[in-house]
């Protein structure tokens, strides 16, 4: 098993996006120690000026997908002052409401803590 090394992830990006560095981390530590991990694309597409939204995207879906354990759970990642859309909380609901793990994590160690 590999062992997990953060710094790799720490490296400077031309913009500063938080949730984008904290994804990173979380995937980085999740890879060696689950049987899948993803990260989901939500966003739309740049047409010249304009951007679209696909109308069938699963609004409030979480960041992450892992499996461990066989069991599915879900990351979603929020910078220190981010807060999640109403779309989101129901998906929290759902998943709650299924007995499903559901993370909403700041930082790694919103992780780290359930998922060893």
């Amino acid at each position: 098993m590999r062992k997990f090394n953060p710094e790799w992830l720490n490296k400077p990006r031309k913009r500063g996006n938080p949730e984008g560095v904290i994804q990173r981390q979380i995937l980085g530590y999740l890879k060696p120690i689950c049987q899948a991990v993803g990260k989901t694309k939500t966003m739309g597409v740049r047409r010249g000026k304009a951007f679209c939204y696909d109308p069938f995207t699963f609004r409030g879906f979480p960041d992450i997908t892992f499996f461990k354990d066989n069991k599915i759970g879900f990351i979603e990642v929020k910078s220190a002052t981010g807060r999640q859309t109403k779309e989101q909380r129901h998906f929290q609901e759902l998943c709650q409401t299924a007995g499903l793990t559901y993370i909403l994590a700041r930082d790694l160690s919103d992780v780290t803590r359930i998922i060893k």
